[in-house]
C-alpha cells in the first residue's frame, strides 16, 4: 500500500559550503503518518517550508553536531517563538 512506504525528501545535500540551488544537509523522512526532519543544515529551513511547516514535524534527528548538519536548529527555535508558528507540544530532538 502507498501509505506504508517511507518517503525521503532531500531539502539539501551540500557539505559545509552550500550553493544557491543546494542548501546544506537536510531531509524529511515521512511514513505511517510520521514526519521526521533529519539534519538542519544552513539553508534547509527555506526548503522545509516547501514541504511541511515546522509545527507539522513529529521529531528532529541530528546525525552529528557539525555546522552543516545542525546550524539551523537555533533558527527553528526562534521561528517557533516569534514567527507565529503554532507548536502544540515540544518537538523531540
Amino acid at each position: 500500500m502507498p501509505g506504508d512506504l517511507l518517503q525521503l525528501t532531500v531539502l539539501g545535500s551540500a557539505t559545509l559550503c552550500a550553493s544557491v540551488d543546494n542548501p546544506c544537509s537536510g531531509y524529511v523522512v515521512s511514513g505511517h503518518g510520521t514526519r521526521i526532519r533529519v539534519d538542519a543544515g544552513s539553508g534547509s529551513p527555506a526548503q522545509l517550508q516547501r514541504h511541511i511547516r515546522l509545527g507539522g514535524l513529529d521529531a528532529i534527528w541530528i546525525s552529528h553536531l557539525r555546522a552543516d548538519r545542525s546550524a539551523n536548529l537555533l533558527t527553528a527555535y526562534y521561528a517557533a517563538l516569534h514567527a507565529g508558528i503554532q507548536i502544540i507540544a515540544p518537538i523531540p530532538l
